[in-house]
């Protein structure tokens, strides 16, 4: 073996040196490390993990519900995390959990040294993840809000301002009745984009009425948005998401009506989802690459540096207009 040869050493010992395995002197490791280095080493990598003591990957934590096919929105914020990562030579490592506790498979890829930092998706404000990273000084960052006592290791968006322009914009078009559709679930972000409408229509003097207001399950959205359009319709219906907003078309379409001309709907993410409906989505759009660059470059100022105790970060949104609305 080439390597050996340079260094002087035998394969046994290259072989130890590259997995871990038993004892040798700093100086024999620097010489097989540098071997490899002059000989352009196939796992050159390795050589660089070892000296660094980092594998130069990234883990993203993903949830069951966000594996399946529908959410769109997922699919686009791991693309740009993908691309994020890989302009700094790092990899994503995407990883899900069996059963309704991750902590065990975090524990398992932290002992294992697996990645050097987490990417944290849909954050629960006091979540448990977070809590757990924390504690075994790991670093993290979060696309999400974390609890006040927790490190502020995260990136989001203002949902209450982005609410507040499609608002702007929807009363510029002459919109005076509006319904609210959203998912359901306790989530900060889903009850901020709520409060958002609520505020602006407050602003132009407007409100909406309760039995306007709905949130549930895909089947129980679809029911209850074909009920509404049947009666004394609103002129626009505004969603939470764009998951929601699609349900609320094809419940639209089955109706008879024309969505952008008939009734308005409005969805809130503004990724491919919203591009695939007919006509395309109006929608408030989250800026996933700028969110998954920043979310990047505070894992690896975490690995460089330690805990660097910055404030999380809200990025501003911007209004994407389809023929939705």
């Amino acid at each position: 073996m080439d390597v050996a040869r340079l260094a002087g050493v035998s394969r046994q010992t290259v072989s130890n040196v590259l997995n871990g395995r038993a004892a040798f002197s700093r100086d024999t490791e620097s010489r097989v490390l540098a071997a490899m280095e002059a000989l352009a080493y196939k796992p050159s990598r390795a050589a660089q993990t070892m000296r660094s003591r980092r594998t130069r990957q990234l883990g993203y934590h993903m949830s069951g519900e966000q594996l399946e096919v529908m959410r769109g929105f997922t699919l686009g914020f791991v693309q740009a995390l993908v691309k994020a990562a890989a302009q700094h030579e790092h990899q994503i490592v995407v990883f899900t959990h069996l059963g309704d506790d991750p902590e065990p498979v975090f524990r398992d890829l932290i002992a294992r040294r697996s990645v050097d930092a987490y990417i944290l998706d849909e954050s629960r404000v006091d979540d448990a993840r977070v809590r757990l990273l924390a504690a075994e000084g790991v670093p993290f960052a979060c696309f999400g809000r974390t609890a006040p006592g927790l490190p502020q290791q995260w990136v989001d968006v203002d949902n209450v301002a982005g609410m507040l322009q499609l608002v702007e914009y929807l009363v510029a078009a002459g919109h005076r009745d509006y319904a609210y559709v959203g998912a359901g679930g306790g989530e900060y972000w889903k009850r901020e984009r709520l409060e958002g409408l609520r505020l602006g229509l407050a602003q132009h003097g407007m409100g909406i009425a309760e039995d306007k207001v709905f949130e549930g399950t895909d089947g129980e959205i679809r029911r209850w948005v074909g009920e509404l359009v049947r009666g004394q319709r609103p002129t626009v219906i505004v969603t939470s998401s764009d998951a929601v907003a699609v349900a609320v078309v094809n419940s639209c379409h089955a109706a008879g009506l024309r969505v952008g001309r008939d009734v308005a709907v409005t969805g809130f993410d503004g990724g491919a989802v919203g591009l695939l409906t007919e006509p395309m989505l109006t929608s408030v759009r989250i800026p996933v690459d700028r969110i998954a660059r920043e979310l990047v470059a505070r894992c690896l100022a975490e690995i460089s540096s330690g805990p660097t105790g910055r404030p999380g970060l809200l990025v501003p949104t911007e209004l994407a207009v389809g023929g939705s609305a």
